[in-house]
């Protein structure tokens, strides 16, 4: 019972393999692409080689049966000239006596004028019937046992123990084989077969086909030279055909084997993809989001709707979509736009969106497109996965926080110009998001002096305006302490090397000390790309002079000093302002800066500010900012 039953299960497990559409389209595909092309060409040489086989037995037959004739005509000629040489003739008999004589043999001539210089007959003069040639000399005929023919017809060689050879007179009606069957002597059904062959006045051999008992033969003809006597060969048509079955065969075994073991590997190959398939679907299920499988046309393999209880990727909608119909337009965008590009098992997209719920309620979701391999080189996509997440809850506390981040950073940067001596400037903030990590200030120091200060945290958002605040903190302590420069950039140094962790304990920074008492300006940069400088018609960019806060635990600072007077220039700026980019992906850059600020060099500080704004962005054209912005510009009045 047991084995009956486990007969049973593994035939509907082979039911449902085989009709599975992996097993169809790998089945249907290797047949298409495989065996039938083999079947083409093998088919193709066949034919091939059959028309050439029977070209070739035709030039063969033809020039084959005309030797034959030949070597006959010359035996009956020497065994002729032998029996009377040697008198072995069966007698001499005059013309009087030959209507006598041939009145016991077959066919009977009308009278002696309807025989040939050479005549084939059957006589019966004792006890059994024999084939005799007549020959006419004049007026004696000589009379010659035939027998000599049913040998040479037997065994010539120029033919195969599988054909026949057979003579027939002019008339038709009597000749001799090479059948031992038919006791030497042409059957009626051959006499009939080959009537029309000695109606012809040709004197070139032909070929042609018949049949007899349901087999096909070739059968040539050939009118012997000077002899009223036609020459017959008659060959299985299968002799010349055995090679090419032969071959055949072993073709037509060879595509059973293609086809059986092409069955057998799309049977392994979908077993595996089945199985493959149930274990992703077992994943899908488990993933606590919703996540759709799609071929590479966009199909879809399978899917777990539930973004989440009582969530589906059915029931919430926008632009009149579900979330199932919008991923299914967009993850067709996304195949089509990877299939031009060179494809990245890494590549992913991701995007939000708000979606709407029938009660009105606003859902932002989160997808995430990734092309998926079937095969280990990465070369060619088999299809997308999408995974769908409800991000409505941290969208909120990602809000808050950017909030109190937001209110963090109002309260540590400078949220107003203050009156410092001798000095005009703007300020220009603009963080990539809500918060960033750039860092400036200004500071009165008192007894005439002043510093600016810009430096940049790595990274966006809450976590980098967290340690701007840091940098911030650590900069008032030190210089409300120091009032040397070096001492600034070596305890900067030291604090950050200190205090900040992976991955913002780098920190470019620079800072301009301002001393009226003097007319001098120390310049303290370290690491920092941006400062313009301008002085009567001259324009500088002075160096980095020292590395970046944080890449060295230790450092020996270097310091500028700059003799100011009135209407001298600086304008401070972190690397975001040179990254701004085009449509082109052309970034603004230094020499563009250099040209720009040179243009509104007696302009108004204020109006400088506000031509700045218009040139990022109409420089711009809309492409979103690659990183935060922050400008200052300072001038000595």
């Amino acid at each position: 019972m047991f084995s009956v039953n486990r007969v049973r299960e593994l035939y509907e497990h082979f039911l449902y393999v085989i009709k599975t559409k992996s097993f169809l389209k790998l089945f249907i595909s290797i047949i298409a692409f495989l065996i039938l092309p083999y079947f083409i060409l093998v088919s193709s040489m066949v034919h091939s080689r059959y028309k050439e086989a029977l070209d070739w037995n035709q030039r063969f037959q033809l020039i084959r049966i005309q030797l034959l004739a030949i070597d006959l005509e010359n035996q009956i000629r020497e065994q002729i000239n032998r029996d009377i040489s040697e008198k072995k003739n069966m007698g001499m008999i005059s013309i009087a006596e030959l209507p006598e004589i041939i009145s016991h043999c077959n066919p009977t001539p009308r009278d002696i004028f309807h025989l040939e210089e050479i005549t084939l007959l059957q006589c019966d003069w004792g006890s059994e019937k024999k084939s005799y040639l007549f020959v006419l000399d004049g007026t004696k005929v000589s009379v010659h046992s035939a027998e000599f023919l049913e040998e040479a017809l037997l065994d010539s060689p120029f033919s195969d123990p599988n054909e026949g050879l057979f003579l027939l007179g002019s008339q038709g009606d009597f000749g001799i084989s090479g059948f031992i069957e038919d006791e030497f002597l042409v059957s009626d059904f051959w006499k009939s077969d080959v009537k029309s062959s000695l109606q012809t006045d040709s004197n070139l051999p032909s070929l042609r086909e018949t049949k007899k008992d349901n087999l096909d033969y070739f059968v040539v003809s050939y009118p012997m030279y000077g002899l009223p006597i036609h020459l017959f060969i008659v060959s299985p048509k299968d002799l010349v055909l055995i090679p090419i079955k032969d071959s055949l065969k072993r073709n037509i075994a060879i595509l059973i084997s293609l086809l059986f073991l092409s069955f057998v590997f799309s049977i392994a190959i979908s077993l595996r993809e089945i199985e493959s398939k149930q274990k992703l679907k077992l994943l899908l299920q488990e993933y606590p989001h919703a996540a759709i499988l799609y071929d590479a046309k966009g199909k879809i393999l399978l899917e777990n709707q539930e973004i989440e209880s009582k969530l589906s990727v059915t029931n919430l909608f926008r632009d009149q979509l579900s979330v199932k119909e919008w991923i299914e337009k967009e993850v067709n965008l996304f195949l089509k736009d990877e299939s031009n590009l060179h494809l990245d098992q890494n590549k992913l997209r991701k995007e939000e969106s708000d979606f709407y719920s029938e009660d009105g309620s606003v859902y932002l979701l989160e997808f995430t497109y990734q092309l998926w391999f079937l095969e280990q080189k990465y070369r060619f996509a088999s299809g997308a996965l999408v995974l769908v997440q409800n991000v409505t809850k941290k969208r909120l506390e990602f809000e808050k926080e950017m909030e109190y981040a937001k209110d963090l950073q109002k309260k540590y940067l400078p949220n107003r110009i203050i009156i410092l001596p001798n000095l005009d400037y703007e300020v220009l903030y603009k963080p990539l998001i809500q918060v960033g990590g750039d860092y400036y200030d200004y500071i009165d120091l008192g007894n005439n002096r002043s510093i600016f200060a810009l430096g940049d945290v790595i990274g966006h958002g809450v976590k980098a305006a967290m340690m701007m605040t840091v940098l911030r903190v650590l900069f008032h302590q030190i210089v409300k302490t120091e009032s040397d420069p070096k001492q600034i950039l070596k305890k900067m140094n030291e604090g950050v090397s200190n205090n900040f962790p992976d991955p913002y304990a780098f920190v470019p920074f620079l800072f301009l000390l301002f001393d009226f008492n003097q007319n001098t300006v120390l310049y303290g940069n370290a690491g920092h790309p941006g400062m313009l400088y301008f002085s009567g018609n001259k324009i500088s960019c002075p160096e980095k002079l020292n590395p970046m806060f944080g890449m060295l635990p230790k450092m020996e600072p270097k310091i500028l000093e700059f003799s100011i007077q009135k209407g001298d220039r600086f304008y401070l700026f972190t690397d975001g302002l040179k990254d701004v980019e085009n449509s082109k992906q052309e970034k603004l850059g230094e020499k563009e800066l250099k040209d720009f600020f040179s243009s509104v060099r007696d302009k108004h500080m204020s109006l400088v500010k506000q031509e700045l704004e218009l040139k990022i962005r109409s420089y711009s054209e809309g492409i979103p900012f690659l990183d935060d912005i922050t400008w200052i510009g300072i001038e000595v009045i």
